[in-house]
This record gives structure tokens, sequence and C-alpha cells, in this order.
């Protein structure tokens, strides 16, 4: 468990590293659906452990455009610890390809092909290196 743990065990930056590899794992045995359905997990846990580092309190919902702008009206604060990792990647889910998950996809398939999901990986990969692999290297987690 990590320092920003929450008291009912939820462990947001955990459970996206997580989806990240198993999201690798997927794309390897060529399956789209559920690589993509995870890489939308990783960037919705990427987005909860900033607001869990700024507010220390868990950030409900799954929808990005609320997730994006609850962690925005924090992280763009004066003072805010969570400034240097909201960067480009997090800041632009919305208008990228991956701002079009919802977790309702899970129940439609097959619903993206291959190089789809492959993109939605990489952009998940981007999130999670500027948010939860940094806050690792500065030893926030």
């Amino acid at each position: 468990m990590s320092r920003l743990a929450l008291p009912n065990g939820d462990d947001h930056h955990e459970a996206a590293h997580k989806h990240l590899l198993d999201a690798r794992v997927l794309l390897a045995q060529q399956r789209p659906d559920g690589a993509a359905y995870l890489s939308g997990y990783v960037v919705e846990c990427a987005l909860k452990s900033l607001y869990v580092l700024e507010m220390g309190q868990a950030l409900q919902g799954h929808r990005f455009g609320a997730l994006v702008n609850q962690v925005s009206a924090v992280a763009t604060a004066a003072g805010a610890k969570s400034a240097k990792y909201f960067g480009a990647a997090t800041t632009g889910v919305l208008g990228s390809a991956i701002g079009s998950w919802a977790p309702e996809m899970r129940y439609r398939a097959p619903s993206l092909a291959l190089g789809d999901a492959q993109t939605w990986h990489n952009y998940a990969w981007d999130v999670f290196q500027e948010t939860v692999h940094q806050m690792r290297l500065d030893g926030v987690l």
C-alpha cells in the first residue's frame, strides 16, 4: 500500500499501474476491447491519484469530463502539490482519442480495432508517465 491509499483500501495509483500492465498483455494477445477498456481506467485512476494527493480524499465518478474538471480545479490552485503532475497529456484527455472512453463500453463487443486500442493504450501510458510514474520518482508515493 502506498502513502496515498485511502482508508477503504482504494489505491488509485497502484490500480493505474495494474491496469496499464494488463492492457499491454491484452494488446499483445490482440484483445483490443479489453485493452482499451483498461487503458481508460489507467487514465481515471491517474486523475484520481492527483485528486487524492491534493485533497486527501476520494474523487467519485468515472466520466472524464467531470474528473478532469475537478482535478483541474485543485491542481491549478496556487501552491497545489499536484500541479507539476497535471501536464499536457493529462490536461488534454478530453480532446484525445481516449476521451470517448466510458465504463459502459464493457457491454459492447467488439467495439474497437486493434490500432485504436493501441492508440488509447499509448495515451494512457503518457498520462501514467506524467502522473503516477513521476510521483514515484519524486518520492510522493
